[in-house]
């Protein structure tokens, strides 16, 4: 996000200073579009304006804002990371004051990351289950930085038939559903198509459940999930050569989302491991 100001002129108001700044805002985001639900925007004050950011998904959402000013001064560093909650109508980043009188101008670049960046505790131990019925088996035709779509990416694709009921692997919040589509096809531009539900978890990760079938959600946004609910059917819509469920754990980041490898509870439950390409692995728990 890309937002400038200009005014000057010694000899008007402070106030008068303040209804000559314009503001002009672009939205820049990787991999998700904020344009219609994250919005920056300004009040007077006695010394200039204070900014605040909305904020309309279900997940919080990470913002850091670099400033280049003249004649004004930012009241918080412009290196810091501003966690905004989730559904906020009005989240104060800081105070923007005009520090005298002549010209003054400002301009400064936001970056914006799905989830609350800050975060430490991750839990890099938690067991997977497995996201499909007891007593079922299926291959992961594409694992971790498989050769058709999953370069430099910790990805699984559990090949299974459309229709499959789709289980939660972990509990947590459905933050995004896309269940509309129904077009597909083996080239990236079909990616566009890809239905998919996200559900965010207690350390703040995400686990991303994609191709499911048409129409097919069983919870919608807001809703808590327990493990081993089913939320879904899988399909075989959008990015994809033939009927699976793409599965996705990651955390967000401002450059690049970071995707992470998880372990599974396999087989009776008793024990977990990490997934293999061309694997068969049954749930009997």
């Amino acid at each position: 996000m890309l937002i400038n100001g200009i005014g000057s002129n010694p000899n008007k108001s402070l106030l008068d200073m303040k209804k000559s700044i314009i503001l002009i805002v672009f939205v820049l985001a990787n991999y998700y579009v904020f344009a219609q639900t994250i919005n920056i925007f300004q009040e007077t004050n006695q010394k200039g304006y204070t900014i605040y950011g909305s904020n309309k998904e279900f997940y919080p959402v990470s913002v850091t804002l670099e400033f280049d000013l003249t004649n004004m001064k930012f009241s918080e560093e412009s290196s810091k990371v501003f966690v905004i909650p989730a559904r906020s109508d009005k989240f104060k980043f800081g105070e923007l004051s005009v520090e005298g009188p002549g010209k003054y101008k400002f301009n400064y670049k936001s970056k914006v990351a799905m989830g609350d960046v800050t975060l430490n505790n991750t839990d890099f131990s938690f067991e997977y289950e497995l996201p499909f019925p007891k007593g079922q088996s299926f291959r992961i035709c594409q694992g971790y930085n498989g050769s058709f779509s999953h370069q430099n990416e910790n990805a699984l694709d559990f090949c299974m038939p459309v229709g499959t009921e789709v289980l939660t692997a972990r509990e947590g919040i459905v933050v995004e559903l896309i269940q509309n589509n129904t077009e597909s096809c083996a080239m990236e531009e079909c990616k566009k198509y890809n239905n998919y539900m996200t559900i965010m978890h207690a350390d703040g990760t995400f686990a991303h459940y994609t191709h499911i079938k048409y129409n097919s959600a069983k919870f919608q946004l807001g809703d808590k999930v327990n493990s081993g609910n089913v939320i879904a059917y899988s399909g075989n819509v959008g990015y994809t050569n033939g009927p699976h469920l793409h599965f996705t754990c990651f955390v967000g980041g401002f450059d690049k989302r970071k995707t992470l490898q998880t372990r599974f509870k396999i087989d009776k439950g008793e024990s977990s491991i990490i997934l293999k390409e061309g694997i068969i692995y049954s749930r009997n728990y």
